[in-house]
């Protein structure tokens, strides 16, 4: 009997420490920012291969918009920047993002082409704060940015996700 109840509790810690080896804890980990990260720099290969071609398969549903993720592409021109694809709202493209604000008055544009214009040319941007359409609610964002450019122009290709 004592030997049953011995076996008992050494196959119970075998059971938890295998299940703890295994991987099964830690599931529960962020990978928004390794997919958005992915996911802006396979935008960014369409971009520098194929340039404005491949706006329409960005600006499609699927792969590079779902529902609150969504890839976006910027064009500069000197100190011009506008705002070429936006899957979520099409009729803000188009529009000059070169003053581009949060609604705690940071500028947006300066984060971004900060990253844009760095040596490795693409990272994390920092924290800004948007309105997130899930809850209405303003949420802390955060963006990874790419630097691609394609027959002399230069484009900044982004994707984030909101903090929760």
């Amino acid at each position: 009997m004592f030997g049953a109840i011995f076996m008992k509790k050494y196959l119970a810690i075998f059971l938890v420490l295998s299940f703890l080896l295994s991987g099964c804890v830690g599931q529960g980990r962020d990978e928004r920012p390794e997919n958005i990260e992915k996911l802006v720099k396979e935008a960014a290969a369409l971009v520098g291969e194929s340039g404005e071609e491949s706006f329409p398969t960005i600006r499609e549903k699927g792969k590079f918009y779902t529902d609150d993720t969504y890839v976006f592409v910027w064009k500069v021109e000197g100190d011009k920047i506008t705002r070429l694809v936006f899957p979520p709202d099409l009729t803000q493209e188009g529009t000059d993002v070169s003053n581009y604000r949060d609604d705690n008055n940071v500028s947006i544009t300066n984060m971004f082409m900060a990253v844009a214009n760095s040596d490795k040319g693409e990272g994390w941007a920092g924290e800004y704060l948007k309105i997130n359409p899930k809850d209405n609610k303003m949420t802390r964002k955060v963006s990874y940015i790419k630097k691609v450019v394609h027959e002399g122009a230069t484009y900044v290709v982004g994707a984030g996700y909101y903090i929760l």
